[in-house]
């Protein structure tokens, strides 16, 4: 994922003076080597990363993994329905340090100073076209369609014998 995608036609920026990771609180210097830009897509507009470069590797290699983890191991049904109605993600994303401009739906690009290279900002392990949709019908088995799994408890009053007689 480290193929060099860029344009030379685009000039990209600089951090600012006084720029700082939202996650780490490092600053962010072009010394460090540690300021990104991304392109969002469709508008195709760059904009500097408000987290550092170690952050946006960590988010590129675990954002895939820890979705897949949280669907399987979840016990809750509307947190299930909730990850589920987004679908597994394809693309690195932050609504704090990656805002997407309005009519923009995912990054598709990342530029790091460090090496002046553009590069992909699909995550580690993410599937797309044929396999995403085939993950996503495997996903859903997790879904009780009814509420309530075999073997969950009856509501309290039943229980104890009461509400029917």
């Amino acid at each position: 994922m480290s193929e060099d995608l860029s344009d030379p036609t685009v000039a990209h920026g600089k951090p600012t003076p006084d720029m700082c990771c939202l996650c780490s609180y490092e600053d962010i210097t072009e010394e460090d080597g540690n300021y990104v830009e991304y392109m969002s897509s469709p508008s195709l507009t760059w904009s500097p990363s408000l987290f550092e470069l170690p952050m946006i590797t960590h988010l590129l290699s675990t954002q895939f993994s820890t979705y897949m983890s949280r669907v399987k191991s979840t016990d809750c049904q509307a947190e299930l329905r909730r990850l589920l109605a987004s679908g597994p993600p394809v693309w690195v994303s932050d609504k704090t340090a990656l805002p997407l401009p309005e009519g923009d739906t995912h990054v598709e690009r990342l530029w790091y100073a460090k090496d002046g290279k553009e590069r992909s900002a699909r995550l580690v392990g993410s599937v797309v076209g044929e396999e995403r949709e085939r993950l996503i019908e495997e996903l859903r088995k997790f879904v009780v369609v009814e509420g309530k799994e075999e073997g969950d408890e009856e509501e309290k009053g039943e229980e104890q014998g009461e509400g029917k007689e």
